[in-house]
């Protein structure tokens, strides 16, 4: 069975998307040009009306005038002797000039209200094609808008599921690790020393009637060694999830966090906070702080280079603002995509956004090559 393909769904959806805007495009276009032709034909509608009328005010004027010439060749046919021939031939030819003119003037009414009658006719085809133009916009606009925006809500569904299909592949991938990291640290660490504690202990049970004071020093070097290891069990805790968060709060907690980072890593870290302190009692809130810092710390110590940083928690009435900036060498971000496709062990910085987004809140990264890299968390309350 052909698995289903999230990436070529959302190009599909992309590309129905882009097609339904250029859709829409020759739609207005369509319209545009529909109002342009209503336009043009009012126009030359106007203007074949004013020569009409132009027209016909001319044959009227040469009809009186024909008139007037038959008359005049009446009465000069009439007393001819009393008029020459070239009076005669003058008369005639004046009341035959008028009468050419005037069927000419009248064929060119006719034509002209012909054509008048085209444009009107034209016009009111056009007028028709720009109130369909109007209605198919409204009635596609809609279903467009429709049809767009649950393309657009479903391409963003797909989008998410593909994330967070990826996110949990990589918190899978990521316990798995964190998992064999703890199985190493407790072998290598409390196990082996507990092995010796028994192996101490052993020593201690055959001394302690044979040489009493060397199964006291057996006892002290087993405390020490005791001690050691309840500190190593300590730090994995720890390193799993920091206690005194509940014990003592988020700021001291930090302050505690970066002092000891400072003092391990030799990176000098300034801590500031500003705002009036607020109590947070939600549990994710308070740990996503603690590991926003936790992370871009460690990214410090690993890729910057940077010997100073600074770390500064702001509270705002409607926010917790953290900021954490180092001197170091930065990065491109646009080689650097915070997302699922991120394998450069960036899935600390990918699982952080995500933690953030479910809680509301944003995360900006703006870094530069040779001038250092600012991380900015904005996180509400509630």
């Amino acid at each position: 069975m052909e698995t289903f393909n999230i990436s070529r769904l959302n190009k599909i959806i992309r590309d129905t998307l882009e097609m339904i805007d250029r859709s829409r495009e020759a739609i207005y276009d369509i319209a545009e040009g529909a109002r342009n032709e209503c336009e043009r034909l009012r126009n030359d509608l106007e203007d074949l009306k004013r020569e009409v009328e132009r027209i016909i005010k001319k044959n009227d004027e040469l009809e009186i005038a024909l008139k007037l010439s038959r008359e005049r060749l009446a009465i000069v046919s009439k007393n001819f002797d009393k008029y020459t021939q070239d009076d005669i031939r003058i008369a005639y030819e004046k009341a035959d000039k008028i009468r050419v003119e005037l069927a000419v003037n009248r064929e060119r009414e006719r034509f002209a209200i012909i054509r008048r009658n085209d444009l009107e006719r034209r016009l009111i085809e056009a007028s028709k094609t720009v109130q369909r133009a109007e209605y198919l916009i409204n009635q596609v606009g809609t279903v467009m808008e429709y049809l767009k925006g649950d393309l657009f809500n479903l391409n963003v569904q797909l989008e998410d599921a593909e994330k967070r299909k990826y996110l949990a592949i990589r918190v899978i991938k990521a316990q798995e690790e964190e998992r064999s990291r703890v199985a190493r640290e407790i072998h290598d660490g409390p196990a082996q020393i507990l092995s010796n504690v028994v192996l101490k202990a052993e020593i201690c049970e055959k001394l302690i009637d044979a040489d009493i004071n060397r199964a006291k020093e057996e006892l002290k070097n087993l405390k020490k060694i005791v001690r050691e290891s309840l500190m190593d069990v300590r730090r994995i805790i720890y390193a799993l999830r920091p206690m005194s968060l509940e014990d003592i709060g988020l700021i001291p907690t930090l302050q505690k966090y970066i002092d000891k980072f400072s003092s391990d890593t030799g990176i000098t870290i300034s801590f500031h906070k500003r705002g009036e302190d607020r109590e947070v009692n939600d549990d994710n809130l308070t740990l996503t702080i603690f590991r926003v810092v936790q992370e871009a710390l460690n990214n410090i110590r690993k890729h910057s280079g940077a010997k100073n940083a600074s770390v500064t928690i702001e509270f705002t009435p409607m926010n917790i603002v953290l900021t954490i900036s180092d001197k170091g060498k930065g990065f491109d971000t646009e080689t650097i995509k915070v997302d699922k496709d991120d394998n450069m062990g960036g899935f600390g910085l990918f699982s952080i956004k995500e933690r953030i987004e479910l809680l509301d809140g944003t995360m900006e990264i703006k870094s530069c090559s040779g001038k250092g890299t600012t991380i900015r968390v904005v996180l509400p309350y509630t």
